[in-house]
């Protein structure tokens, strides 16, 4: 039995089911532990412990299939930043008094109306002097009561919100930093305990002698080159390179050092893989010098999302698999930031485009948004657009609050597996017209998988991919002009049964042919070779 092990080392903020790399490493790892010859082990970070078990729960992979390597317990810095994470997320206020309060409500109303009924009966004027008194003294208790119970709610409420914001006070001075100084002692602080986690992590990794090599599926961590055995580094892309002044707003210092621990893993390492060829020659060969023999180019499989929308045993399993789809559609949409707009959302039947994507400078948003607009607004097309990022991304969110368009433009963060591909299944056309990509986009074939259409960017690595001209003419747009796109949108929300039959022939003919069972077996026959070079660490 050949070993392996895959290197991981995100930061504690970063979630694998909202990566990209998180669909990919799915899928890689359940071709990877179907394999009989091969077994791997995952090394990460304490904290992404959590998180690597969900994404193996939701892509059916058993725990037990691979083994896995990370410090059995997080730093306290760590635990310490998630108690205040914690601390400020909403949650129902706790009210102790408030089952003797409705209690005390209750009496109070039936006695109430007990008293009334009497008054209304009574039938001398003694009597009813009598219950009036009687109902007079009875509210002075009954005042004393409800003044208490509202002066012990104020002074509570009070209570939290001196602790709420002592704990907000607290948590600036141990916040992970975002666009914080390089110099500050937050950043510093954060920083060492990022390089003491990794520390710990190569001894693990170093003290299982069983592992041949290490693959590494993306080139942030330098640090995988002080692994005893030789280490496979995958370079998706280099996209701050393409979009320096675009990530620089956005990222500030933090974009600056995620690009330097790129180009410090690029030019330690001396095993590399790619998705696709332009980035082997145009990045790592002509950008950073690399010798283009010690390169290896393995394209992505098919991300197939079928199963995720396959329902059997009825009737019309065609009509059942869309009418849950619909019902995982409108879940998705409920549980969003939308707030009383979400929670009455009940139009399963909505017409809408999606792009799933996060919301990065090389992602083309704003030139999509600004075709999309006036589709809507000029073309009148009448679908809504389902996005996956963050809402509150900075530009996203003032065009979209500058034109009044939160309405029509709907965020959905954060997405399962399942509802994305109820999100695709129910979109009348999927569009993704990012302007840069590692390999071909996973939109292409995931929209197919579950019978939607799709256009894209006519980018480099797209190209690669989609040679036949007449497929390229109807899939591809010029992703700089907003006017382009917004043709070729309204063209294939036109065309759609036409372009799909076109695009589903090119997937069952060509894309499926390739399977994530080829893409492993591919890694590890570069694993099989590099596992005989001498452990040694790479020259600098």
């Amino acid at each position: 039995m050949k070993k392996y092990g895959i290197f991981i080392a995100y930061s504690p903020n970063t979630s694998l089911l909202n990566e990209g790399l998180g669909r990919y490493l799915t899928a890689f790892l359940k071709a990877a532990t179907a394999r009989g010859d091969t077994h791997f082990s995952v090394l990460c970070p304490s904290w992404s412990r959590d998180s690597l078990a969900r994404l193996c729960a939701e892509g059916g992979i058993s725990p037990q299939s691979f083994t896995l390597l990370s410090p059995h317990r997080p730093p306290l810095l760590y635990r310490l930043y998630q108690f205040m994470e914690r601390s400020k997320r909403p949650r129902q206020a706790r009210q102790p008094f408030q089952k003797l309060h409705n209690r005390v409500r209750r009496i109070a109303a039936d006695h109430a109306n007990w008293l009334k009924d009497h008054i209304a009966s009574a039938r001398s004027v003694t009597g009813l002097i009598a219950l009036l008194a009687y109902g007079f003294f009875l509210t002075i208790p009954i005042a004393v009561a409800v003044l208490i119970f509202r002066f012990v709610r104020l002074s509570r409420n009070a209570a939290y919100r001196q602790a709420r914001l002592a704990r907000r006070r607290l948590a600036q001075l141990v916040r992970l930093p975002a666009a914080i100084s390089r110099s500050s002692i937050v950043a510093q602080l954060h920083q060492s305990m990022l390089d003491r986690e990794a520390a710990a992590m190569i001894k693990i990794g170093n003290a299982d002698n069983s592992v041949g090599a290490w693959y590494t599926p993306a080139a942030f961590w330098s640090i995988v080159n002080e692994l005893d055995a030789p280490a496979l580094v995958c370079v998706p892309d280099v996209v701050l390179t393409e979009f320096p002044i675009g990530f620089a707003l956005v990222g500030g210092a933090p974009a600056l050092r995620t690009y330097e621990s790129v180009e410090k893993t690029i030019y330690s390492s001396r095993n590399f893989v790619t998705y696709s060829e332009h980035v082997k020659r145009q990045t790592l060969v002509h950008r950073f010098g690399i010798d283009p023999s010690i390169i290896h180019t393995i394209r992505h499989a098919p991300n197939d999302l079928s199963s995720r929308m396959t329902v059997t045993g009825f009737p019309d399993n065609d009509a059942t698999s869309r009418a849950y789809a619909e019902g995982v559609f409108l879940g998705a949409v409920r549980k969003s930031n939308y707030g009383s707009y979400a929670g009455a959302f009940n139009n399963s039947k909505v017409k809408f485009l999606v792009y799933p994507s996060q919301f990065r400078p090389s992602k083309n948003l704003m030139t999509f948004l600004r075709a999309y607009e006036w589709l809507l607004r000029k073309r009148h097309i009448g679908h809504k657009l389902i996005l996956t990022g963050e809402a509150e991304y900075p530009d996203v969110k003032v065009f979209l609050e500058e034109r009044n368009m939160r309405e029509d433009v709907l965020c959905l963060h954060g997405l399962s597996e399942t509802e994305l591909a109820a999100c695709y299944k129910l979109a009348d056309l999927a569009v993704n017209p990012s302007l840069f990509e590692g390999g071909m986009p996973f939109t292409f074939t995931e929209a197919l998988s579950v019978g939607t259409p799709v256009v894209m960017g006519d980018i480099d690595v797209t190209r690669e991919i989609i040679t036949d001209p007449a497929l390229r003419a109807a899939s591809l747009f010029d992703p700089y002009d907003w006017r382009a796109m917004a043709a070729k949108i309204e063209w294939a929300l036109d065309n759609r049964e036409g372009l799909y039959a076109q695009q589903r022939k090119f997937y069952d003919d060509v894309l499926a042919k390739r399977t994530w069972d080829d893409v492993v077996a591919e890694h590890v026959a570069i694993l099989d070779e590099i596992s005989a070079q001498p452990s040694r660490p790479a020259a600098v």
